[in-house]
């Protein structure tokens, strides 16, 4: 009685041996048979189209579409494909995937501020981020000594495409004679701002108001502005911090974690309040790092985040 069982398992196995065998061919020619169905298309080519195009052109030639990646090009707007795989002109079967990668436009890098520098110094500081040097335009100046940088265009903190060009305005030194020049008076005593203005028999004017740039009794704000030309007719006009001015201003721990990658980055955080824009954190850090900076700040207020000098996020604060 075992044997005979034992003959019966034997026979069965053999059984569905067989037919997982006949299974898999069968499976096999079937899918053959499905894939030969397939019809061979030209692949169109991508470059130089949205992918919007790029859908529809895939889409009249039944093959599907993969986004690949991402990366600056300075030559070929953002959103538009930059290259393709398989290439264009390739026959493939119906159904098959086309990967691409497409622009984000020019890579983009914080201005800095070049104000005080010598042009030497703004010079190295525009190579560095990959900027160049504009047009130097000199101007007379009390507030800075020649070869000193007064102002520049674009504007301190403003976001340009790499490769662009920032101009300069430069100190000539002090200026000639018959030339007058309004001296700097923010941040020094109204008293004194006032007695020059007198003795220097100008029309002034002293308006008193709260504010949090400056402590009571200290200008914060002037007409005409430093280095402006004045002449004798001109009216001075000194905007001074009253009793109730105070530098109360919100404070918090603003906290960041630096993107992961395998390199270390630059992490550059400037805060963007009613006063302006102040950096508050610049230095490189691994990947990961928390970083934590207690910050002061008056009214409506967010930080900006560059990482390797390419403006990414901002954050609000209030």
């Amino acid at each position: 009685m075992i044997k005979k069982f034992f003959v019966f398992c034997i026979k069965a196995f053999i059984i569905l041996v067989i037919l997982a065998i006949a299974g898999y061919y069968s499976f096999n020619i079937i899918m053959s048979a499905f894939v030969q169905e397939k019809e061979e298309v030209l692949v169109p080519d991508l470059q130089g189209k949205s992918l919007t195009e790029c859908l529809e052109m895939l889409s009249q030639a039944k093959l599907a579409l993969m986004k690949e990646g991402a990366e600056f090009n300075q030559d070929v707007p953002e959103g538009i494909v930059i290259r393709q795989v398989p290439p264009a002109g390739m026959n493939v079967k119906e159904g098959k995937v086309i990967r691409i990668t497409i622009s984000q436009g020019g890579e983009i890098v914080y201005v800095p501020d070049l104000q005080g520098q010598t042009v030497r110094a703004a010079t190295i500081s525009l190579r560095s981020l990959g900027l160049v040097l504009g047009e130097l335009t000199k101007k007379a100046s009390l507030k800075y000594e020649e070869g000193i940088v007064l102002g520049q265009d674009p504007a301190p903190n403003s976001t340009i495409e790499k490769d662009s060009s920032v101009n300069l305005l430069v100190s000539n030194g002090a200026p000639v004679d018959g030339l007058v020049l309004m001296p700097e008076w923010i941040g020094k005593p109204a008293e004194a701002a006032k007695k020059w203005a007198v003795e220097e028999n100008y029309d002034v004017e002293v308006v008193s108001d709260k504010t949090s740039l400056a402590e009571p009794g200290y200008v914060f704000k002037q007409k005409p502005e430093a280095d402006e030309i004045i002449k004798s007719d001109t009216k001075i006009i000194f905007y001074v911090a009253n009793e109730e001015s105070k530098l109360a201003m919100e404070e918090r721990t603003f906290e960041y974690i630096v993107p992961d990658g395998k390199e270390s980055k630059r992490v550059r955080l400037v805060l963007s309040d009613e006063n302006g824009e102040k950096d508050i954190f610049n230095g490189v850090r691994e990947s990961k790092t928390k970083i934590s900076i207690p910050v002061k700040f008056n009214g409506k207020a967010k930080i900006k985040i560059f990482i390797n000098n390419i403006s990414i996020e901002e954050k609000e604060l209030n």
